[in-house]
């Protein structure tokens, strides 16, 4: 996540504090790009990152310059929130940017990460919450207060974000 706004210029690090970002164009294609931290993920047992190590710089997203019209958008919008296998169907998600950081909590899996926490390196703390503790841990965490109790949608508890 980028916290301040960054020039359109191909291949220059633009670092900010949750990590270097940059921009690279190729035949009218923008990606957007950020270059990785070491994570120190204290307990790994719970972590199923996919080559936590060896990913060096993560491809976010890509775009182009190109004028859209909202209606390109629509079908795309609508499988998200209505396909079977779509995150945003499968699993309850909750996020929040820190000031030093990032909370995300995905199904009943909640990650905190504290960028630059020592050494140039990130912590990244995760772990599987029971059903008794999401309605404190929204409270505590997120700031959130629910009127009816909360039943997580998750396809399945071991399905991890």
């Amino acid at each position: 996540q980028m916290w301040q706004p960054m020039e359109l210029i191909s291949g220059r690090d633009q670092p900010q504090t949750p990590g270097v970002f940059r921009f690279l164009e190729k035949s009218g294609v923008w990606y957007l790009e950020k270059v990785k931290r070491k994570q120190w993920v204290p307990n790994q047992s719970v972590s199923t990152f996919h080559n936590v190590e060896k990913e060096v710089c993560r491809q976010v997203y890509l775009f182009t310059l190109q004028p859209r019209d909202i209606e390109e958008f629509r079908a795309s919008n609508t499988h998200l929130q209505t396909a079977p296998d779509s995150l945003f169907v499968t699993k309850s998600i909750c996020s929040l940017q820190t000031a030093d950081g990032i909370r995300a909590l995905v199904g009943w899996k909640l990650t905190e990460m504290k960028y630059n926490y020592k050494d140039n390196m990130d912590l990244v703390e995760i772990r599987i919450l029971a059903d008794e503790e999401m309605e404190k841990t929204l409270r505590e965490k997120f700031n959130i207060t629910l009127d009816k109790k909360f039943v997580p949608i998750n396809t399945s508890r071991l399905s991890l974000f």
